[in-house]
């Protein structure tokens, strides 16, 4: 070998072939960003007390279930008013409870799922603001780009990072309070009936998995300091929910059931969960008098209108995101 050869032979040269594109590069960022985000000991102290929640819906179907054998005796007067106090419907004149098996479980589930909502984007907080703002600060995404990881791929990867954490809080808490209920009770009247009202927890929780996860990916793109990324989510999650509240309270009842009434991301989410649930026709079916479960009522907003904003919102956010991750992703083609 000349002395020419070999000193070319330990020089970097430009690879010239086209890499493979995987399509299963997510998987590798997920688990390093769940990794990365656990080791965080607020996080991680989060993510096992959302765990309570399981605790607490399975508590909830105990109760539920104690109250249909104690149903009509003196017994049953403190079940009463905690359910009355918990889900907002005052059942104490009604003796056969397991024919409102169905509407008290959805009652139930939608109350968990509206704590679950709180605490969800409590999680979110902390986990999500530097999924890529880090890897912006640290100047990451030409190294992750420069390898066969596709803009789609490495976004995937990250929301599901979100997803874990938050279905934590949500999913699971909700399955094994229905499933701890259809052991204790035997589940609804048919099997159908609980497959359905397990489907509508997977697709409501789902749905606000996601709906989070491309919002928090969204606002984390914007800058590298994930300080002011989680500024940014408070902002967007907690102040409109406070002026949502403000305006429930001052304005009228109509006036509130159309856009002023779709302010708060928190409260258009629950708009149409209960919608999806069902919660009105189902009550408005029962032989009891509206007085009875007026309470157990939403706010009685079209959930036209918060279905349009929330669908806004995250085609806008994938549609910014994606456009960030795009051109980090050409920038490193061109290095």
């Amino acid at each position: 070998m000349t002395e020419s050869v070999a000193i070319n032979s330990h020089r970097y040269q430009r690879w010239t072939d086209r890499p493979i594109r995987r399509r299963w590069a997510w998987p590798a960022i997920t688990a390093a960003g769940v990794r990365l985000a656990n080791k965080g000991n607020r996080t991680r102290g989060l993510v096992w007390m959302s765990l309570g929640f399981a605790l607490l819906s399975c508590g909830l179907f105990y109760v539920l279930a104690q109250l249909e054998i104690l149903a009509g005796t003196p017994e049953a007067a403190g079940l009463y008013e905690f359910v009355k106090t918990i889900l907002g419907v005052d059942l104490s004149g009604v003796s056969r409870l397991a024919e409102f098996r169905e509407v008290l479980w959805r009652s139930a589930f939608l109350f968990l799922f509206k704590a679950e909502l709180y605490w969800a984007f409590l999680v979110a907080a902390f986990a999500g603001p530097g999924l890529i703002a880090d890897d912006l600060k640290a100047r990451a995404l030409p190294i992750y780009f420069a390898r066969p990881v596709t803009p789609f791929s490495y976004l995937l990867g990250k929301v599901m990072v979100i997803a874990f954490f938050v279905s934590l809080a949500i999913l699971l808490s909700n399955l094994l309070g229905l499933i701890f209920g259809v052991i204790v009770t035997g589940g609804l009247a048919t099997t159908a009936q609980t497959i359905r009202l397990g489907l509508d927890l997977l697709l409501c929780g789902g749905a606000a998995t996601l709906f989070m996860g491309v919002l928090m990916l969204a606002l984390s793109s914007m800058s590298s300091d994930k300080r002011y990324v989680t500024v940014g989510w408070v902002a967007v999650g907690v102040l409109p929910m406070m002026v949502q509240a403000i305006l429930l309270e001052q304005l009228p009842r109509e006036a509130t059931s159309r856009w002023l009434g779709s302010i708060s991301l928190y409260g258009d989410i629950a708009v149409l969960t209960e919608w999806w649930f069902g919660i009105s026709q189902a009550w408005a079916t029962t032989p009891l008098p509206r007085e009875a479960f007026r309470e157990a009522l939403g706010r009685g907003t079209d959930p036209v209108y918060p279905g349009v904003v929330l669908l806004a919102i995250a085609v806008a956010s994938v549609w910014f995101c994606y456009r960030r991750v795009l051109k980090f992703s050409r920038s490193a083609a061109n290095v």
